[in-house]
């Protein structure tokens, strides 16, 4: 995760993990900062150009909530990858901008759903009328 994340995101991500330091500590900006100094890896870098992108900014990006995002994800509509469970999603940039991408996000975000309550047209009844 160095290198493709905040130091509060792999925090996050290893606390979720319930993944402790050395010591038996959870993990904090600055142990992940430490740890990532002693280690030698890449810090984060914000000013670069993102190839890949989190869940959120996909979601903000296609203007839709985080659940179709997600919804996208495990229908396989949107290729996207974690490094380990519960770390952050890596959505591809170009994808986003897809035609096709934008389309199906903005039909499932308008979906007409039909209540559960009212029977459907020509619908026949699971039980005898009497």
């Amino acid at each position: 995760m160095a290198g493709k994340f905040s130091d509060q995101q792999i925090a996050a991500t290893l606390n979720r993990l319930r993944l402790r330091t050395g010591v038996g500590n959870s993990w904090t900006v600055m142990r992940v900062r430490s740890a990532r100094s002693y280690y030698e890896l890449p810090a984060f870098a914000q000013n670069d150009q993102p190839r890949e992108v989190t869940l959120q900014v996909a979601a903000q990006q296609l203007n839709v909530s985080q659940s179709i995002v997600r919804r996208m994800i495990a229908e396989k509509i949107l290729p996207a990858c974690q490094v380990v469970v519960c770390a952050p999603w890596q959505i591809p940039m170009e994808v986003l901008d897809s035609e096709a991408i934008r389309k199906k996000a903005n039909d499932i975000k308008n979906r007409v759903r039909v209540p559960q309550n009212q029977p459907i047209e020509d619908q026949q009844s699971l039980f005898s009328e009497r």
